[in-house]
């Protein structure tokens, strides 16, 4: 069986890293600290100054964040609108798969799979040490597919195309066919999608 997305992330976050946020809580989206508050501003152009260093991913998608917290214990369980997409989102760290399977480029993929496993593309990961990865080993069918057999009905939350959401230091932003996923503090993340996925 393909390690689950909450598995994968949970490993990844480590044991006792589950913390409730209530949207009352939740971390505030706003102007970002770009220079020492006691140094004078820099001349500027345009609204930045002009020695400010360039925004990261995640920076650049906090404008967007338009999707309250879930609450619920983090990592969250979210799935897209359109059963495309399944993402685990936590504090530090997030996990998307997709059901299409984009096949890793040759530079992208880490070790080697074990046993009967196999190498499998569809899977994203970032994390606060790890940066961001590509793929991962398994031999069966994810949670995702097996609720197309049999499985029950995922509960939520969804999340919508063109929603962006801020859990902890994960800026998470979904389009139609595509997921991006980036870190604050590190800048690491993903952009994955029906035909393609991006890593930095």
């Amino acid at each position: 069986m393909l390690r689950t997305l909450v598995a994968t992330v949970m490993l990844l976050l480590g044991a006792g890293c589950s913390v409730a946020v209530p949207a009352s809580q939740a971390p505030a989206v706003g102007a970002l600290k770009m220079q020492d508050p006691a140094r004078p501003a820099a001349p500027t152009a345009g609204s930045r100054p002009l020695n400010a260093r360039p925004l990261n991913r995640a920076e650049q998608l906090l404008p967007k964040v338009n999707a309250q917290p879930w609450q619920a214990p983090l990592p969250v369980v979210v799935q897209s609108a359109s059963k495309d997409m399944q993402c685990s989102i936590g504090a530090d760290a997030a996990a998307c798969h997709f059901l299409t399977d984009v096949a890793p480029r040759p530079g992208d993929i880490k070790g080697q799979c074990t046993g009967l496993s196999e190498y499998f593309g569809g899977y994203a990961v970032v994390t606060l040490d790890g940066g961001a990865q590509y793929g991962l080993c398994g031999n069966g069918t994810s949670p995702m597919e097996a609720e197309e057999v049999a499985g029950p009905a995922f509960p939520g939350p969804w999340i919508q195309d063109g929603q962006t959401v801020r859990l902890g230091n994960m800026v998470c932003e979904r389009a139609p066919g595509a997921m991006t996923c980036a870190h604050l503090r590190t800048g690491h993340g993903f952009m994955i999608s029906r035909d393609n996925y991006e890593l930095w």
